[in-house]
């Protein structure tokens, strides 16, 4: 399996960054440390995260509660990231 990141979660990602930045080094270093533990995880086992409730997303809850919304194309070998949001948001809009 391969990941790929698509262009709304490389902007969430971004964001996140800038975001995190304003606290210091600390805070954008852990959070990447955990989002790619989290691409490491989901390549060798890319069913061990939950359904994200009534979507046809997976997903994973990584430092600071971010959510990593995801699908497994099978037939192609892909992860696909759709999206990473707090989880304290209205997340639901934000799919479509």
């Amino acid at each position: 399996m391969t990941i790929s990141i698509l262009s709304l979660a490389r902007n969430d990602l971004k964001e996140i960054h800038e975001y995190l930045s304003a606290f210091g080094e600390v805070q954008p270093t852990k959070f990447r440390a955990s989002f790619e533990k989290f691409c490491i995880q989901v390549i060798d086992m890319p069913y061990m995260f939950s359904q994200y409730e009534n979507t046809i997303y997976k997903k994973a809850v990584i430092a600071y509660d971010y959510l990593i919304l995801y699908q497994i194309d099978e037939n192609k070998g892909i992860i696909k990231i759709y999206r990473v949001l707090h989880g304290k948001r209205h997340i639901e809009p934000l799919l479509d």
